[in-house]
């Protein structure tokens, strides 16, 4: 099962190197939670095309983000992406929801003005999720792949980049103006996420 862990960031620490180093901060805590056998300090490494991962647990799999006051991370014991992003206004969102695949884009000309800035952020990290999960990031192409039943927070990632089925589920946090998604070749998600305070 993917577990996914979330934690707030203090506002003095929410410069770009300070947020990744509260996310690896996060991932250490939760291992230690969820892995108490594995050995601290866990040697990270990347793939070729940037994706982090355990150098001495490749059964372990695991990813990172961070958006704002916030990161998180996922790991689960298959490939898994995930990303957060904090709910802002994006004066070229538009040009953006032209780039997603044309079920987005109806799904989301279809929704009530009011509802296209969560829609498009809900969409957004679910994309990201998935392009990390699949390990090739932002090389593929926003229009090529979508979320299957959007509608309800979880579900099938349609995709033809390889042979592999990735699932995703769209975590909504009360009263947290932020989007959370998280992607992976497993279908079992944790119900909620765990909030750990570091």
């Amino acid at each position: 099962m993917v577990q996914v862990y979330v934690t707030e960031i203090p506002i003095h620490s929410r410069g770009a190197k300070e947020q990744s180093e509260w996310a690896h901060r996060l991932l250490y805590k939760a291992l230690e939670r969820q892995y108490p056998e594995v050995c601290q300090p866990v040697l990270l490494a990347r793939a070729p095309k940037g994706k982090p991962f355990l150098l001495e647990y490749p059964g372990i799999h695991i990813n990172l983000s961070h958006s704002g006051g916030y990161a998180a991370c996922a790991i689960g014991e298959r490939p898994v992406g995930i990303d957060v992003e904090c709910w802002r206004n994006r004066r070229h969102r538009e040009l953006v929801v032209k780039k997603f695949h044309l079920k987005e884009q109806k799904a989301y000309r279809a929704a009530e003005e009011s509802q296209r800035g969560p829609l498009f952020h809900n969409l957004w990290v679910l994309k990201e999720s998935f392009m990390k999960a699949e390990g090739s990031g932002l090389l593929i192409p926003l229009d090529t792949f979508y979320m299957e039943e959007i509608g309800k927070g979880m579900g099938r990632v349609i995709q033809h980049q390889n042979n592999k089925d990735y699932y995703y589920k769209l975590y909504s946090v009360r009263d947290k103006e932020f989007s959370l998604g998280v992607c992976s070749e497993e279908m079992d998600f944790c119900k909620e996420p765990t909030w750990i305070l570091l």
